[in-house]
């Protein structure tokens, strides 16, 4: 049958259906990956767990890509071919970015813990649920949907700040060339498709020097925290964030002594940020500095973002078309100047506990999995339409 509305084939209705069809198998992922939750770059309970429902649907997977042990990349092939009811030029790919990775929350006592704070639990078995979904009735529609699984979604996790983020290393990489669409949904406050984001420049600084037990005497790293007291002071901390700053040394007289101070650099534009660097930089002149690499801010498609805003109206929710600039970088910037692609909030009446206790609690329990479920359709419904071109 055709959906009178759209001249697809497959309509909306049997997406929605088969997306409800998941729904314990996305519960379980929740719960499989809140029980294990992992760091960054650490993930390989989550990828296994994920890459293991996806084969057993059907789906290709290769594993280890663009370097990185726990990211994949699998695919589901439509059945439908052109002039069997799909048009003519139909055949896109389109791709779905899935994280996994655990936030890395700072205790009381200093030691770091992997909590699922940030919505990667339902996120993932969103995605799942959407992919499984349409291998159910991959004879209803054309193209091919490609999970990417992408590790290190957390900046501020040692593995993500040692070996970098996943989407930026996969976009390096190439993983996304070959793609027509590419999105990433992720658990927010309201329906839609960001348009901005920032820039972000991680910049490393280390001032080396000798420890003395001598008084008033001279030290670089300890004169080096007089610039640190200058730059909590004297930058918007909305755009010059310090990520962290350790002191650390022998005890000897004449030992080494280092002051690893890490800071996060925002802006609209490469360049703006490029000019804070340097401006943060020229406050520690005897400090041997580093650069990541450079968070680009995301590029939407219009055809793209059209795609997935009619998917919000397809599952009966009208999404905001004009969000607020985001506030922050994400590596997904870096995969659209790669492909055309589509940053998509999915939204919860009263938002989420972002990165505390509560959040964990919300994305664990019945809240994770209604929103587990919407992510499902919004991306099951877009990857039929952008697919068919």
């Amino acid at each position: 049958m055709t959906d009178a509305r759209s001249g697809r084939v497959l309509s909306d209705d049997e997406v929605l259906k088969a997306v409800d069809r998941q729904a314990p198998t996305m519960a379980a992922v929740i719960d499989e990956l809140h029980g294990n939750p992992e760091l960054a770059h650490q993930e390989a309970f989550a990828a296994a767990t994920i890459t293991g429902l996806l084969e057993a649907a059907g789906a290709t997977v290769v594993r280890g890509i663009a370097g990185m042990p726990t990211a994949f990349r699998a695919e589901i092939a439509g059945g439908l071919a052109a002039g069997q009811g799909a048009p003519v030029e139909a055949g896109g790919a389109v791709g779905i970015i899935a994280v996994y990775d655990a936030a890395c929350a700072k205790r009381p006592d200093g030691t770091d813990d992997a909590v699922h704070s940030c919505g990667h639990g339902p996120q993932s078995a969103g995605v799942v649920g959407a992919a499984l979904a349409l291998a159910s009735i991959r004879s209803r529609w054309t193209g091919r949907m490609i999970v990417i699984g992408a590790p290190a979604d957390e900046i501020h996790s040692p593995g993500t700040r040692s070996l970098g983020s996943g989407k930026a290393r996969a976009a390096a990489a190439g993983v996304f060339d070959d793609l027509d669409a590419l999105l990433y949904p992720h658990p927010e406050f309201i329906d839609t498709v960001w348009q901005e984001s920032l820039w972000m420049r991680r910049e490393t600084a280390v001032v080396s020097g000798s420890r003395t037990l001598r008084s008033g005497t001279e030290v670089a790293p300890f004169l080096a925290l007089d610039a640190l007291r200058e730059v909590l002071a004297g930058f918007d901390p909305g755009r010059v964030m310090v990520e962290s700053a350790v002191l650390d040394g022998d005890v000897e007289e004449g030992s080494g002594l280092t002051l690893t101070v890490r800071v996060l650099v925002f802006d609209e534009s490469e360049d703006g940020a490029a000019v804070l660097a340097e401006a943060v930089r020229a406050l520690f002149p005897t400090a041997v500095w580093t650069s990541g690499t450079a968070i680009a801010a995301i590029q939407p498609d219009e055809r793209v973002t059209a795609g997935v805003l009619d998917a919000f109206r397809g599952m009966g929710r009208e999404p905001d078309t004009n969000p607020s600039p985001l506030p922050f970088a994400t590596d997904f910037g870096n995969a659209t100047r790669r492909a055309p692609g589509a940053l998509v909030g999915v939204g919860r009446s009263g938002g989420w506990g972002f990165h505390t206790d509560i959040g964990a609690d919300q994305f664990a329990g019945d809240a994770g999995r209604r929103m587990a479920a919407d992510i499902a359709r919004v991306v099951a419904l877009s990857t039929v339409r952008l697919a068919a071109g």
